[in-house]
């Protein structure tokens, strides 16, 4: 559809874990040449489009399914992209306020938040160069595994699946696939009514596809 090509997964595993999932799967997809464009999840799916033929790739090869929803995802591609995100650092700030390793607040000075955030981004830069290891930056990546990631439970769903993943190529838009590609529609477009027409006509569109009526 319009020049891009999808791939939606359903592993069921709520929100959380599907937003690290297809976090971690367009970067592998980006080292496997398909030129991904984003991802959208929900509560039951995952949807990954591309420049790409991500469809082409797993028959001929190029991608196979198995070593892209391997476990060990979770390990260097998983600790590159933490590393590298706003998320990490925002858990850190929280971090090193909490321990007190910055000052919010000195006896009639107040740091703005600005200010905080160039502090602990310094702190976190510093740290993850010359202190891999650090206290902090460890309490940082164990409460964004926990409670911003879900890492668990993914772990757990990519062992259960490893092996059992099916492939079925669609000649269009299925039923089930619907609700997670209108996510890719909900960008704010011009005016909120503008939008909302835009978002309808796309919606028209996957359901009469879906239908099989398109």
């Amino acid at each position: 559809r319009a020049g891009r090509f999808y791939l939606v997964c359903y592993p069921f595993e709520g929100r959380l874990a599907h937003q690290t999932l297809g976090m971690l799967l367009t970067r592998r997809l980006e080292r496997a040449r398909l030129k991904p464009l984003g991802f959208v999840a929900n509560d039951y799916a995952i949807a990954v489009y591309a420049a790409g033929d991500l469809g082409a790739a797993i028959p001929d090869g190029r991608l196979s399914l198995d070593a892209l929803f391997d476990p060990d995802m979770l390990g260097d591609d998983l600790e590159a992209w933490l590393a590298e995100s706003a998320l990490m650092k925002r858990t850190f700030r929280t971090c090193a306020v909490i321990a007190g390793l910055i000052e919010r607040r000195f006896p009639g000075k107040e740091k703005t938040k600005r200010q905080v955030t160039i502090s602990t981004d310094l702190v976190y830069d510093v740290l993850r160069r010359h202190d891999p290891g650090h206290m902090l930056l460890k309490a940082a990546r164990a409460d964004a595994a926990t409670g911003l990631l879900d890492v668990r439970r993914l772990s757990d769903m990519l062992m259960r699946v490893r092996g059992h993943i099916v492939h079925q190529p669609l000649p269009r838009v299925s039923p089930l696939a619907v609700p997670v590609l209108l996510e890719i529609g909900r960008e704010s477009v011009g005016s909120p009514e503008t939008a909302d027409a835009l978002l309808a006509e796309v919606e028209d569109d996957l359901v009469r596809e879906a239908m099989g009526d398109a």
